[in-house]
């Protein structure tokens, strides 16, 4: 064999295993190529799927906030528009709970409304509390003068009058919530609540009994509005001034009638009462008051030659004393009622058969209470109230009399 076919034979076997080679390496990387299409296929399709899965999902969550959005505004036009405004927490409560992502179609739009109609309406909660304590307490007006007042300044505060003993006060007040505004007080708890203050003011003190409780946070703060309401009823009256002035009795709400008429600018006062030891008290107070005071019992009360600008009975309604008074002194004194009911008063019928001036004591409740009002919205008696005179005339209707403190005619 020549050197030339033996070289071609040569090159003719070899060149099969070059091409068996090159087939080898192209079949991997076709295979690698292969498994990593398939890989990255399959990772497309799942992103793919979650991103449906996702979309559809905020789909059904705006379409479900849609349907509790129009269920809403469709409640909202179609109850009226004092409707009380703890009536729509429990809507907002719903919408504010994760639903199902068919309940949107499941709930008809209207469903919350016809609720509404079909259930008689909660009274709207007030916002703060009041209350008028003692005991017994069913016959008390309070509540008559609070209420007329506080629906004339607009105020949704409720006030009710509550049974409560002297024994009883420390834990009945302990135990008042936030909600709770102030108090009213009889006796004896005028007296009973001294301890329990943590401030009073001075006429409080000074008469050694509070008649209103204002609850100011951790506060508990004492005032006096009784001198005022005798001063403010009488002036009302039309009684501006008083030099001289007989008061009958000795107990607690006499003390407020001695400061009272150290109010009216009096310097002489006639204390008649029926225990002498047991009134011993009034002296220091009318020296503290710059007064000077004599203490008689009773059947003394009456010197025709000396006549009272006015005369202040602090005793109970119905009751009848020794105190006998000419017609000359009931023409020309003005007899200041603390009593109301009943009216009128034994004394009053005196009074009233010559022709004499009488304030009732509902004057003096109302114009004490009112300043109870300012002290229970402002925190301050001397602070007057938006619109007084409108509020005072409200408070004096409920209790049916005018302005000057004589009853209405029916």
């Amino acid at each position: 064999m020549s050197d030339t076919s033996k070289q071609r034979r040569d090159e003719d076997l070899a060149e099969p295993a070059v091409l068996e080679d090159d087939t080898v390496e192209e079949s991997q990387t076709d295979e690698a190529d292969e498994r990593a299409a398939v890989e990255d296929g399959v990772s497309e399709a799942s992103a793919e799927a979650s991103i449906a899965a996702l979309v559809e999902a905020e789909r059904e969550r705006e379409a479900e906030e849609a349907a509790v959005e129009e269920a809403e505004e469709a409640v909202e036009r179609e109850a009226p528009h004092d409707e009380p405004e703890d009536e729509a927490e429990p809507e907002s409560e719903t919408a504010a709970e994760p639903q199902p992502a068919k309940a949107p179609a499941k709930q008809p739009t209207k469903a919350p409304a016809k609720s509404t109609a079909s259930k008689p309406r909660k009274p709207k909660t007030p916002s703060r509390r009041l209350a008028v304590l003692g005991s017994p307490i069913g016959h008390s007006k309070s509540p008559l003068l609070h209420q007329a007042a506080y629906e004339a300044l607009g105020m949704d505060w409720s006030y009710e009058a509550i049974d409560v003993t002297e024994d009883a006060l420390p834990e009945f007040i302990a135990g008042l919530g936030p909600e709770w505004r102030g108090l009213s007080l009889t006796m004896p708890l005028k007296k009973a609540v001294l301890p329990l203050l943590t401030e009073t003011d001075r006429i409080a003190e000074q008469t050694g009994g509070a008649n209103t409780v204002l609850l100011d946070g951790e506060a508990v703060r004492g005032f006096n509005t009784d001198v005022a309401g005798i001063v403010r009823a009488l002036q009302a009256a039309g009684l501006e001034q008083a030099h001289y002035v007989h008061i009958l009795g000795g107990g607690a709400t006499a003390a407020s009638a001695l400061v009272a008429a150290a109010e009216l600018g009096a310097d002489r006062v006639d204390a008649h009462v029926r225990d002498l030891e047991r009134s011993a008290w009034i002296e220091p107070l009318a020296n503290q008051l710059g007064l000077r005071v004599r203490i008689r019992p009773f059947a003394q009360a009456d010197r025709s030659l000396d006549v009272p600008d006015l005369v202040i009975s602090t005793l109970p309604g119905g009751t009848t004393t020794e105190a006998v008074y000419t017609d000359s002194t009931r023409r020309r004194s003005v007899l200041f009622d603390v009593a109301y009911e009943p009216w009128p008063t034994p004394l009053a019928r005196q009074w009233e058969s010559v022709g004499g001036r009488v304030v009732s004591g509902l004057a003096m409740l109302a114009h004490q209470a009112l300043l109870q009002v300012r002290v229970f919205v402002s925190g301050d008696p001397l602070q007057p109230l938006e619109d007084e005179e409108a509020v005072l005339a409200a408070m004096l209707d409920a209790v049916g009399i005018d302005a000057q403190g004589a009853p209405l005619e029916v």
